[in-house]
């Protein structure tokens, strides 16, 4: 009762209720995948921030990168045929594009070799 008002509540029954069940499993889908991205971009920013220039999007190229050599340092030695190598293994990803594993190369090259300047002398 809200100001001297009463009202019935509304049942859905079939296929209301399944639409309303629907819409609300969507919005809570929309909002985890949000959070997830959030997480990522969070981590990259802090541990691989060149990442984004080489790509901008998660498209499924970047998706890879992410499953097989996260870090600057999973890259720092491989030649961008053995990462292209690598990325083949990823499910849903059959032709990884050349140029893009080289551009990532220099990236992570600019990230690792900044780390260990700031690092100081081991």
């Amino acid at each position: 009762m809200k100001d001297g008002r009463f009202s019935y509540p509304r049942l859905l029954k079939e296929v209301e209720a399944e639409l309303r069940i629907g819409s609300t499993l969507r919005s809570k889908l929309t909002e985890d995948l949000a959070s997830i991205k959030n997480r990522i971009i969070r981590w990259l920013d802090r541990y691989f921030p060149e990442f984004t220039q080489v790509f901008p999007a998660f498209g499924k190229m970047a998706l890879a990168n992410l499953e097989m050599t996260p870090l600057p340092q999973d890259i720092d030695r491989k030649s961008a045929e053995e990462l292209v190598f690598l990325y083949r293994k990823v499910k849903g990803k059959r032709a990884p594009q050349l140029p893009k594993a080289k551009l990532l190369i220099e990236a992570a090259k600019l990230n690792w070799t900044d780390r260990r300047d700031t690092d100081g002398p081991t």
